[in-house]
């Protein structure tokens, strides 16, 4: 094989490397029109596979507040997702509660607002904060794994329905992973990571508790 040959096929490799690794960090590829129960076979398989009804009657719970409600249809409670690369979620937003920030690992998101107002936003890695106010109607596009939030400063409650890139887009939430996991960060790692007393860090850890 020549050298310029060589090269080529190194170059072929590699992109073959790296191409095999993108796919694998997505939902992994059908190749059939849909994932069938195990057990079972396609023509066994009736429409009622395919329907969620988790979102009727979708209403705010106001114990949780300050934060907003939640229902979350993806891999975990709605098998037919299964290597469809889609789920959702729908927030119901008292006035005054809040999303907090938060990153979706696996998936970008879209935020559709069925009715009332919304405030949202999410910061790129180059720490660049993007904020915009929504009305009923609008969309806002949230890319993969940047932190963000929304929350509902209007005096009507405001209702959202999320769509995600990946049917298990996961979500790690900020102030519960730095302050309130069930193995928490050791204080002095977070007292020189944010420049605060031990006492400041002991009152966000407190709040989380």
């Amino acid at each position: 094989m020549g050298r310029f040959a060589a090269s080529i096929a190194v170059v072929f490799l590699i992109y073959l490397v790296s191409g095999g690794a993108e796919v694998r960090a997505s939902d992994p590829e059908l190749t059939s029109d849909f994932a069938v129960p195990a057990g079972s076979d396609a023509a066994s398989v009736n429409a009622s596979f395919f329907t969620s009804t988790m979102f009727r009657n979708a209403t705010a719970d106001p114990s949780l507040a300050p934060f907003g409600t939640a229902r979350r249809v993806d891999l975990t409670n709605f098998p037919a997702l299964d290597g469809l690369g889609i789920s959702a979620t729908i927030f119901v937003f008292l006035p005054g509660t809040v999303n907090p920030p938060h990153v979706h690992p696996r998936a970008s998101e879209v935020v559709f607002v069925v009715d009332g107002n919304l405030d949202i936003g999410f910061v790129d890695t180059t720490n660049t904060l993007r904020t915009q106010s929504l009305k009923q109607g609008d969309l806002f596009v949230i890319p993969r794994g940047l932190v963000h939030f929304q929350i509902n400063r209007g005096a009507v409650t405001a209702t959202a329905f999320n769509t995600f890139s990946s049917s298990n887009a996961g979500i790690s939430s900020l102030p519960t992973a730095l302050f309130g996991s069930s193995k928490p960060i050791s204080d002095d790692i977070l007292e020189k990571s944010f420049g605060v007393s031990a006492s400041t860090i002991k009152t966000l850890k407190d709040a989380q508790a």
